[in-house]
């Protein structure tokens, strides 16, 4: 029975070694961009004459009918508004409207779905135009996206690490079940 065991037991330890071993082989080598999933603000991106703006655009939510109304609060003469949902292949009045408004401000109301995800997901760009005379604007860094698909490296060394443990002890199992048989 002692000799059954022992056997049972070092096949037991060969097979997690075994699969141990493939843990490392079963991971993904290309990742998806984390931006769906993550806690990201959702709305539009806010440019001022094609420059991204956190300050110089301010914008309202209207909860009765999903619309939108921005307003420009930096320097400058206020020229007119832009929008891309068109250039995402949204069609007015099915998808949205938009409609400048006499007080200089810009409502945009999202009717579909397909305008809302892309709301959602930061696609839809609100581009005021501004006469800013004279004065320059100061440029703001832009940080690039990283798309890449590889995945980034990880310490594959401490499955390594507990796989060689594993082997070990199998090892020692198998080594003390055949002691065991041929002492007896």
């Amino acid at each position: 029975m002692k000799k059954l065991l022992s056997v049972i037991l070092a096949a037991m330890m060969a097979v997690s070694v075994f699969a141990v071993s493939l843990i490392p082989a079963m991971a993904e080598d290309t990742v998806n961009s984390p931006t769906a999933s993550t806690a990201a603000p959702t709305g539009p991106t806010l440019e001022v004459n094609g420059v991204p703006t956190d300050k110089d655009i301010t914008y309202t939510k209207d909860e009765n009918n999903n619309s939108y109304t921005f307003n420009y609060v930096g320097g400058g003469s206020l020229l007119g508004w832009e929008e891309n949902c068109k250039n995402l292949g949204l069609v007015e009045g099915v998808d949205y409207t938009a409609v400048e408004n006499a007080d200089g401000s810009f409502t945009i109301t999202l009717i579909s779905a397909k305008a809302q995800n892309y709301w959602d997901t930061n696609k839809i760009v609100i581009d005021a135009l501004v006469d800013e005379g004279e004065s320059t604007t100061a440029t703001t860094a832009t940080t690039s996206k990283n798309d890449s698909s590889k995945a980034p490296a990880t310490g594959m060394s401490s499955s390594v690490l507990a796989g060689s443990v594993a082997v070990a002890c199998a090892g020692i199992a198998v080594l003390a079940a055949t002691k065991k048989k041929f002492s007896e």
